[in-house]
């Protein structure tokens, strides 16, 4: 008899977590699970490829802004959205935080094995008040909580800490978010972690393909991926770049992503006439052939958990600079053989990428043992992996 999965993110918008999310669904195995994706918000570019999952059901509690279609994501219509859900949005973290058991109650009528949060925060709360009673709860952890402020969905951090101790096992992204994870809430029983499925083959295939023409390539091109938001530093990796060109080290940055923080990218892109050097490319479904065209693989982020765009630039040998978050270490090693780990500050981001971009000794070394570590991530695996904790659950 089929185990009946609930798995609860968000949004489906523009992220990691949600790219990961729709990889893993696509490959569960749907002989064993009957398997329902849970979204709060009806919202992003991925409830389409979510509604073409054979034999996943789909459900959300609110209706989104953002499904027009990906090629509307940089248009007016996505900046005027962002603003309509920002208001919206206090409306639903109200109830989240204070009605959470009303809005489960009020949506979800099916009975399930398996209840897993997918995303810490908003989801963790709903599924923690889940009126499946004899359902096993199960929470991902992709950040590190510690240094994150809740006070939008919990009441306090007693209310964060029961809403976590209601989950049966607690599923970490990497060592550095379990160290955080039980450090604030003081849960250490049944924590584990396990690192999110890349799919490998999928990226190296997607990487061939030709990019855009009138992409500028003066220098050493230098691409980043994620979201446009403060956590992934690019305000800082643009003041790097306006520093290094005022050394005359020529560099061409490439950022693909999208995001709310694009119209002060832009501001600051202008105001310091770096039209020529910057190109925001914005949202693409195949960041991987930007990737493979540049020099070198950036990430400039504040905060991180398990960076998926780390893995996917190591999966194409890319020399990579990247700040001391959490997971680095767990991805690239903890003595920069395999790729240059900075302390996480803008200085010393910029001492990194400077050196990388005048080492080609350095580049070439990363290259060659970057190749090291990409087996550990393989989707087969992980999936395997995955559907042990499962399993464990039954015991």
């Amino acid at each position: 008899m089929k185990k009946r999965l609930l798995v609860a993110v968000h949004t489906l918008q523009l992220g990691g977590v949600e790219k990961i999310v729709i990889n893993l669904l696509k490959r569960m195995d749907k002989e064993k699970y009957d398997i329902t994706l849970l979204s709060i918000v009806n919202d992003g570019i991925f409830v389409e490829d979510a509604l073409k999952i054979p034999g996943i059901k789909y459900k959300y509690f609110f209706e989104g802004y953002f499904k027009k279609s990906r090629n509307d994501i940089n248009s007016k219509y996505y900046k005027i959205s962002c603003k309509l859900m920002n208001i919206i949005w206090k409306w639903y973290l109200f109830l989240i935080k204070y009605f959470p058991k009303y809005l489960y109650k009020k949506n979800i009528k099916e009975v399930y094995d398996i209840e897993i949060a997918f995303l810490e925060g908003k989801v963790a709360k709903v599924i923690a008040n889940s009126n499946n009673k004899n359902s096993k709860k199960v929470a991902w952890i992709h950040t590190d909580i510690e240094n994150i402020s809740r006070t939008n969905i919990f009441k306090s951090l007693d209310d964060e800490i029961d809403c976590y101790k209601k989950f049966d096992k607690i599923v970490c992204v990497s060592n550095d978010v379990k160290y955080h994870f039980t450090h604030k809430t003081g849960i250490v029983d049944n924590v584990i972690v396990q690192m999110n499925p890349i799919n490998s083959k999928e990226i190296l295939q997607k990487s061939n393909e030709q990019i855009d023409e009138h992409l500028n390539h003066d220098g050493i091109i230098i691409s980043a991926v994620g979201r446009l938001a403060y956590e992934k530093g690019y305000d800082r990796l643009l003041k790097i770049h306006k520093k290094l060109l005022k050394e005359n080290i020529k560099n061409t940055i490439w950022i693909i992503g999208e995001g709310t923080e694009r119209d002060k990218l832009e501001k600051y892109i202008k105001e310091n006439h770096l039209e020529k050097t910057v190109q925001l490319i914005g949202y693409s479904n195949n960041p991987y052939k930007y990737v493979k065209a540049s020099d070198i693989f950036v990430c400039s982020s504040r905060i991180e958990g398990l960076s998926s765009v780390v893995i996917e630039a190591a999966i194409l040998d890319k020399p990579i600079v990247t700040t001391l978050c959490s997971g680095m270490k767990d991805i690239l090693g903890d003595n920069n053989e395999n790729a240059f780990i900075v302390p996480n500050d803008t200085y010393n981001l910029y001492l990194g990428i400077k050196k990388m971009i005048l080492d080609k000794k350095l580049r070439e070394k990363y290259i060659k043992n970057i190749k090291n570590i990409t087996q550990k991530f393989d989707i087969n695996n992980v999936i395997s992996n995955i559907d042990k904790i499962l399993e464990s659950l039954e015991n």
